[in-house]
């Protein structure tokens, strides 16, 4: 009993203390820099998968 509370104890800290090292560590984005990402990664991977279900199920039927 004693080592179950252990284990979630020990879960529930490494899931607080991972993104707050994260948030710590790397240097905080700008906002054109996000936006810059957005429209030259995020939308292209978007447009990808679109595509890519797409085809796919009309591929099936």
């Amino acid at each position: 009993m004693a080592i179950g509370i252990f284990i979630t104890l020990a879960k529930t800290y490494l899931l607080l203390f991972i993104p707050i090292t994260t948030r710590w560590t790397l240097p905080r984005l700008r906002m054109d820099q996000l936006l810059n990402i957005g429209w030259k990664f995020l939308l292209p991977i978007s447009l990808d998968n679109l595509l890519l279900t797409t085809s796919s199920q009309l591929l099936s039927l």
